[in-house]
C-alpha cells in the first residue's frame, strides 16, 4: 500500500511541476489567461497530493506501531526508500519552480502597479498617499 500512496503523491507533484513550468512559459509569452485556468487544476492537484500524503503518513505510522521499537529505515524496503527519496526530490523541485514562478508574478505585478500609478497618479502627503485610494476604489487588477 505504501508504494501506491508514494506513487500517487509523486505523480501529483510531477503534474504540479509540469503545470508550473508551463505557467512560467505562458507568463514569459504574455498568455496570462492560460495561467488563470491552470490555477484551478493546480488547486485540485494540491488537494490530491495532500490526501495521498495524509494516507501515506497514516500507513507509515501504522507500520511503526505494529513493529514498535524499530526505526522506519529498517521497516521499509529499498524500493520504498527510493520512492521516498524521489518524493523529497520532487518536493524540492516544485519548491524551486514555485520560487521561479513567483519571481515572474512579482515582476508583472510591479509593472502593472507602476503603470496604474502613471495613469492615476499618486500624490504623497506625509504618510498619507492620495491617489492610491482613488485607484483602489475605482480600478482593480488581477495578477
Amino acid at each position: 500500500m505504501i508504494k501506491q500512496y508514494l506513487d500517487e503523491a509523486i505523480s501529483s507533484l510531477n503534474q504540479l511541476i509540469e503545470i508550473t513550468q508551463t505557467d512560467i512559459e505562458n507568463i514569459k509569452n504574455a498568455r496570462h489567461e492560460e495561467v488563470e485556468q491552470s490555477v484551478k487544476i493546480k488547486t485540485e492537484l494540491i488537494k490530491k497530493f495532500e490526501n495521498s500524503k495524509i494516507t501515506l503518513d497514516k500507513e507509515l505510522l501504522k507500520m511503526l506501531e505494529e513493529k514498535s521499537g524499530t526505526d522506519l529505515a529498517s521497516i521499509l524496503d529499498e524500493e520504498d526508500k527510493n520512492k521516498l527519496a524521489e518524493l523529497k526530490d520532487s518536493l524540492t523541485l516544485l519548491q524551486n519552480k514555485n520560487r521561479e514562478y513567483s519571481r515572474y508574478v512579482i515582476v508583472i505585478k510591479e509593472y502593472y502597479d507602476s503603470l496604474a500609478n502613471k495613469i492615476f497618479g499618486e500624490k504623497s502627503e506625509g504618510y498619507n498617499k492620495k491617489g492610491k485610494q482613488i485607484f483602489n476604489s475605482n480600478f482593480k487588477l488581477r495578477v
